[in-house]
C-alpha cells in the first residue's frame, strides 16, 4: 500500500456517494489502520478539496472528511493519484495551519 494509492471504499454505507477512498498517510509507516479521505461524487472542489479524475469519473477528494480506518479491506489499488501530491499537501497545509 502506497501513499496516493486509491481503493474502492470498503464501508456498504458510504460508497454510494463515496465510491472510492485515497490513502494519506506514508507507505514508510505501516499499520493496521491507514488515514484515508473519501472520494465523492461531487463536482465542487474548494482550495482544501481537491477535483480528481479516477477511472475516466470526475471526483472531489473530500479532506475534510479524512479519518482512519482498516488497512486490510484494502487490497488492489484501483489507482494512485501521486500526480496531485503538490495540491493535497497544499491543501493538507491550509486544512490544519489556516494557510
Amino acid at each position: 500500500m502506497r501513499q496516493f494509492d486509491v481503493y474502492a471504499n470498503p464501508s456498504a454505507s458510504s460508497a454510494r456517494f463515496a465510491p472510492f477512498v485515497i490513502v494519506l498517510q506514508s507507505h514508510h509507516i505501516e499499520l493496521k489502520s491507514v488515514v484515508v479521505a473519501p472520494l465523492v461524487n461531487d463536482k465542487l472542489a474548494t482550495s482544501i478539496e481537491i477535483a480528481v479524475e479516477v477511472e475516466g469519473n470526475q471526483y472531489v477528494m473530500a479532506l475534510t472528511e479524512l479519518g482512519s480506518i482498516p488497512a486490510a479491506p484494502l487490497r488492489t489499488p484501483v489507482a494512485n493519484l501521486s500526480e496531485y501530491e503538490y495540491e493535497v499537501r497544499r491543501a493538507l497545509d491550509r486544512l490544519f495551519s489556516g494557510f
